[in-house]
């Protein structure tokens, strides 16, 4: 009987070790977002080097979606376009117009059309369920002024091996563009006590390539991020509306 006890407890010590990693690493991540989050407002940190022009940006949102549905709509590269007021334009390449367009490298978004002709693709071109996989896309971006038609031809990797315990990542880099730099990731995890909701965390770097003021900077990407995100929830009413009517 005592062996017993002792294994039993020797076995709830260890499923605490297991777990409480993952609580400390959840908690870790910016825990000066959480009043934000406890109002269902959207969290943005913008900063900046001195004397720089990369600005590093954070961002804490949630969802109250499960997290399959949210992955879909941040995955949807077409139609960024159409969702966000910060874009004019967003599209999916296949992998052959991504490698002629980093062997060429276009020098403006005028070559970028030229080069690649008007062929498309469906914004999970490629897609493994489940695994992990290649995405390349553009984003044309239609910013505020200084900040106005900035583009980028990015590769991504999407994560999705983890999909069952409800977690994906989403990692960019851009090789292609006017921007000096625009890089980052972004990944989606459950909510600690609250079933069916979704996290979205992520952090980029940008550098448009030319000087600007950085209390401009901080305004228009804190606005950005928010504004996409309330954009996101309004998709995703929308489908959700959809599919209860389909179901009734």
């Amino acid at each position: 009987m005592r062996l017993i006890k002792a294994i039993q407890a020797f076995l709830f010590f260890l499923s605490l070790l297991a777990f409480s990693p993952v609580c400390r690493a959840y908690d870790s991540f910016h825990p000066e977002a959480e009043e934000t989050l406890q109002k269902g407002e959207t969290w943005v940190e913008v900063t900046f080097k001195k004397h720089e022009y990369k600005a590093h940006t954070t961002t804490r949102a949630r969802y109250p979606f499960p997290v399959q549905e949210v992955w879909r709509i941040l995955i949807d590269t077409n139609t960024y376009k159409d969702r966000y007021s910060d874009y004019s334009d967003s599209r999916t390449l296949d992998k052959n117009q991504f490698a002629l367009v980093v062997r060429k490298k276009p020098d403006s978004i005028r070559g970028f059309y030229e080069l690649i002709g008007g062929q498309d693709f469906p914004s999970e071109y490629g897609r493994k369920p489940g695994g992990v996989w290649t995405s390349y896309i553009l984003q044309r971006f239609n910013l505020p002024w200084p900040l106005n038609d900035r583009w980028a031809v990015s590769k991504v990797k999407n994560d999705e091996s983890q999909g069952s315990k409800g977690k994906y990542r989403y990692e960019y880099e851009t090789l292609v563009g006017n921007f000096k730099t625009l890089e980052g990731y972004w990944e989606l995890l459950p909510v600690p006590g609250k079933p069916g909701w979704t996290e979205f965390r992520g952090e980029y770097d940008s550098d448009p390539g030319i000087q600007y003021p950085q209390f401009l900077a901080k305004s228009i990407f804190r606005a950005s991020m928010k504004k996409s995100v309330e954009a996101n929830k309004k998709v995703l009413e929308e489908k959700s509306g959809v599919a209860k009517r389909n179901v009734e």
